[in-house]
């Protein structure tokens, strides 16, 4: 394993301030869980559909939907509001001293997002994380969202590796899955109430926080030798 390749939305930034506005929005405590598990199925409807439409239009119409499904009234205020917070985003605990630990290591970083290379980088730079990491990869570049396998294989050839080379880190089963079937080894961020998905591979590390990533992959050998493909 040469690099661990993180996902960002949930894994490295913390969605507490998001979930708590849509919540009120929407009028639910079920509002969050719902609109953005709505965002991402229209995400991958996108997939299957051979279109693609900006990160942020999908999260504007899914948003729409999410209201009439709870009798909201929506305004556009609130749509820009939920926007402006996907952009301000505090880091999750102990996420500096786990890439901190990872540099250490030797490991090399990067980062694979579904939203726009510009908003995370600029995020990536105010908290400070940026200097971690050797690239910050955005799914835009390919016109597919992840779980797509385009867009890790675009990933590991825009890092000049081979898939089985790249470990992807992520809260995310579906995302975990799709790394998987590329050919990719993963990690598991636990996250209570939640299991990844059985039919799935299972994930090659599971962890509680990535401090203790770091500690699991400090056992292995040749962390540190980069293989170009």
């Amino acid at each position: 394993m040469k690099l661990v390749l993180f996902d960002v939305y949930g894994t490295l930034l913390n969605m507490s301030s998001v979930e708590r506005k849509v919540n009120e929005i929407l009028e639910s405590k079920r509002g969050y869980i719902y609109w953005f598990e709505l965002f991402m199925q229209y995400c991958f409807v996108d997939n299957c559909m051979i279109q693609f439409n900006k990160f942020n239009a999908i999260a504007t119409a899914t948003m729409q939907m999410a209201a009439h499904t709870f009798d909201a009234r929506l305004k556009e205020d609130d749509i820009l509001d939920v926007l402006d917070l996907l952009k301000q985003l505090p880091i999750n605990q102990d996420v500096e001293k786990g890439l901190s630990d990872l540099n250490d290591l030797g490991v090399r970083i990067a980062a694979l997002t579904n939203s726009s290379e510009e908003t995370v980088i600029d995020r990536m730079e105010r908290t400070g994380l940026i200097s971690y990491f050797e690239k910050v990869l955005s799914a835009e570049h390919v016109g597919r969202y992840k779980p797509d396998i385009k867009v890790y294989n675009w990933a590991a050839e825009s890092l000049r590796l081979a898939p089985g080379e790249i470990m992807m880190v992520s809260i995310h089963g579906w995302d975990l899955a799709g790394a998987a079937n590329a050919g990719m080894m993963t990690g598991y961020l636990k996250q209570a109430n939640h299991i990844i998905y059985p039919l799935a591979p299972k994930a090659d590390l599971v962890f509680g926080n990535l401090p203790d990533l770091a500690k699991q992959i400090s056992g292995w050998p040749d962390t540190t030798q980069s293989t170009i493909v």
